[in-house]
């Protein structure tokens, strides 16, 4: 617990020290604290260690870690990596079938053509850095506009709902009427609603 402390302090200063220039450089804080986030387990990452299955890139593993490794990639126990993206070597991947079950149901119901070609899309002073919707259906809100798909199954829609999740604050703010820019096919879009759809 004594190695968390200092941690913590790391954090909050780095913290302070972004929001000493949030007018200008708002836009950096996340990517700041991200970078400090990915420096401060590094080093820990050399004074603690965990003795798991071979070769599954924690420390204590069996496998080197030169530094450059920032766990991404790496499983930590819920099929996705410490950024929240899915790791690597899932061999059953049941949130694919689940997606592509639910995009298709969207575009039955609806009589649309979703467009499963996965753009980032993002807005000035978003909650993360950018965002991924699981598909993309044209509306009529203008050239160029589309709604964001996202599905959601199984305990995902709890996740999704729970207070602070960055992914929930940035839809929030896409159908409040803040439209997040992105490129498909080499044309800028604009995503102007998310819609969410459970798929049991």
């Amino acid at each position: 617990m004594s190695a968390i402390k200092p941690i913590i302090r790391e954090v909050k200063q780095s913290v302070l020290k972004g929001f000493a220039h949030a007018k200008d450089k708002l836009h950096q804080l996340a990517d700041n604290l991200t970078q400090h986030v990915d420096d401060v387990a590094r080093r820990v990452r050399g004074q603690d260690s965990y003795n798991g299955p071979e070769g599954n890139g924690v420390p204590g593993s069996g496998r080197p870690d030169n530094g450059a490794d920032s766990g991404r990639g790496v499983d930590r126990g819920d099929g996705r990596d410490h950024l929240g993206h899915y790791a690597n070597g899932q061999e059953n991947k049941p949130w694919v079938d689940k997606e592509k079950l639910g995009l298709e149901n969207y575009g039955n119901d609806n009589d649309v053509e979703v467009i499963t070609t996965q753009v980032r899309v993002d807005y000035p002073g978003s909650p993360q850095d950018g965002r991924r919707y699981d598909g993309l259906v044209r509306n009529d809100d203008g050239p160029n506009t589309y709604d964001g798909i996202e599905i959601k199954s199984g305990d995902a829609i709890a996740n999704y709902t729970r207070p602070g999740n960055t992914q929930y604050q940035f839809d929030n703010a896409v159908n409040d009427g803040t439209p997040a820019h992105g490129r498909l096919d080499g044309q800028d879009i604009l995503v102007t609603r998310v819609i969410v759809r459970e798929e049991p």
